[in-house]
């Protein structure tokens, strides 16, 4: 007489039978419809179906990268199928868990809310947030399954140049990277009526000749505890050209132009908002429109140099030697 041995498999959609029934754990799963219910080493989970196509990328990583903010999802039953269950995995602090959408496990860490023990580094060539999907320790006194860690990083270039020639007359010029799957953020100029900088000025602007202008230049995205935004120039042309051959430079090298006493530095390289301020002034032989441009970087503020102190001598002043990004931006009046 030989022994039978049955196997209990069932798909999200599949109806009892007389002979078979559902398991227990299985009513509890709700795995989705491309996935099947089933045991393994004991433990019931949501499996891949049958017509699961699989992914070249680890447990079918896909990441999001947006500044300092981040997401990695991924597949639920891939995860299973290799003896991971969603309430063992968690980012470098343990206490940031995935979280299950539909038949994705998401990770997530963001500056405004959780860096969820993210490291913040940079090399020569970029600055990298890094972070791991890993285990819990082990317990029981055998296991099947090894430990599991996932770093995944968000990385941005070291240097890159870029400008928006169009006009803005007053709204704010806005730049947008998209750094292939890398990351985003977005620089933005914005004037303003006063120093509290509380009211931007919008639309079509005119401005009386000599009236003090107010000019915030920031970048989105990012945690202003970390990065810090500095203007390493900004000048006027009176065309929409940044490399005009007539220009008037109002910042050079951190700082204002000896020959231009209206220029003022308010705030720069202490986070990411900046800054400056000058009296409006027209080229002679030109229309009465003038075009704003500045050129800055971005650095880490932890090595606490990213702008430094303006002196009589500005050619002997020397740059952050960990900045990580560069950038020009237009703006018209």
């Amino acid at each position: 007489m030989t022994e039978e041995t049955t196997t209990v498999e069932t798909t999200a959609e599949e109806t009892t039978t007389e002979e078979t029934t559902t398991p227990a754990p299985c009513q509890t799963l709700n795995c989705a419809s491309d996935e099947v219910c089933r045991q393994i080493n004991g433990v019931y989970g949501c499996g891949c179906g049958y017509f699961t196509t699989h992914s070249p990328n680890i447990y079918d990583a896909i990441e999001t990268c947006s500044g300092s903010a981040a997401l990695l999802s991924l597949s639920r039953c891939e995860l299973f199928e290799a003896g991971y269950s969603a309430d063992v995995l968690h980012l470098n602090d343990p206490n940031c868990k995935g979280e299950l959408q539909n038949n994705r496990l998401v990770f997530s860490f963001d500056s405004n809310v959780n860096m969820c023990g993210t490291t913040l580094e940079n090399n020569s060539t970029h600055i990298v947030f890094k972070n791991s999907v890993g285990t819990t320790d082990l317990t029981g006194v055998i296991s099947r399954t090894g430990g599991l860690n996932i770093t995944f990083s968000c990385v941005y270039p070291l240097i890159q140049s870029i400008s928006m020639p169009t006009a803005i007359e007053g709204i704010g010029g806005v730049i947008s990277k998209h750094l292939s799957t890398e990351g985003s953020y977005q620089i933005s100029m914005i004037p303003y009526t006063s120093d509290t900088f509380q009211v931007p000025l919008f639309g079509n602007v005119t401005l009386e000749v000599n009236h003090q202008m107010y000019i915030a230049v920031q970048v989105d995205q990012f945690d202003s505890t970390q990065i810090g935004l500095v203007l390493d120039s900004c000048w006027a042309t009176p065309v929409n050209q940044i490399d005009y051959y007539i220009r008037w430079d109002l910042i050079s090298n951190e700082c204002p132009n000896p020959n231009d006493g209206t220029v003022a530095v308010l705030q720069n390289g202490v986070s990411t908002t900046s800054y400056f301020s000058f009296r409006m002034f027209t080229f002679t032989g030109f229309s009465n429109k003038i075009y704003l441009h500045c050129q800055v970087h971005l650095c880490l503020l932890q090595t606490g140099n990213c702008a430094q102190m303006c002196t009589e001598n500005p050619s002997r002043r020397r740059r952050a030697v960990d900045f990580y990004d560069s950038a020009a931006i237009t703006m018209e009046f």
